[in-house]
């Protein structure tokens, strides 16, 4: 029987990352798939033909385990304090921690996507050729994904600099505050 409580939690889980993520504004407004729309489009000599996904398939896995580790280091990135200082929502705006980790859910929903869209391809080049338009409809799907997966991973590492630089800042505050202080006991 199925859980309908499991089935509205996990609708619950994607709507809150969509809304942190920026929803369709934000992809939108990214440069991100736009660039990946006309990789993909440049790139037709390679997916049109049978086999591309092979690449697919043999490099997500290994770039998901990636971002698992990226999105590891993140949460451990900082001092309590900074953690302190970048967490917590103030009004509608989602806090940077929260920005920064529906950055990385989103580049690992490519990646998995990326997965499941190579799968598809692979599945379908075995249609009769008559289904040929199909396939290449499919194939530019899920190349474009799996492009816009590898360019996710420029994404999420700009926003691990962001955070990296908001970090310094932090402390670089802090070692001014205490050198300012203990100038001030010099006094």
């Amino acid at each position: 029987m199925l859980d309908k409580d499991v089935y509205l939690s996990t609708k619950d889980i994607f709507q809150r990352y969509w809304s942190i993520y920026g929803g369709r504004k934000a992809l939108l407004k990214s440069p991100y798939p736009h660039v990946s729309f006309v990789l993909t489009i440049l790139l037709f000599p390679i997916w049109s033909k049978s086999g591309w996904w092979e690449t697919s398939l043999s490099v997500m896995p290994n770039i998901l385990g990636f971002s698992l580790g990226g999105m590891a280091i993140f949460t451990a990135l900082g001092d309590e304090g900074f953690r302190k200082l970048i967490s917590g929502s103030e009004g509608d705006a989602h806090s940077p921690f929260l920005a920064l980790n529906a950055t990385f859910v989103h580049f690992i929903i490519l990646q998995i996507l990326s997965i499941i869209t190579g799968l598809l391809s692979q599945s379908i080049s075995f249609l009769p050729s008559c289904l040929y338009g199909f396939a290449l409809v499919v194939w530019f799907f899920s190349y474009f994904i799996f492009i816009y997966a590898i360019l996710s991973a420029l994404a999420a590492t700009m926003a691990l600099l962001r955070a990296a630089s908001s970090f310094d800042k932090y402390q670089s505050m802090g070692d001014n505050k205490h050198n300012n202080e203990a100038a001030n006991e010099e006094d």
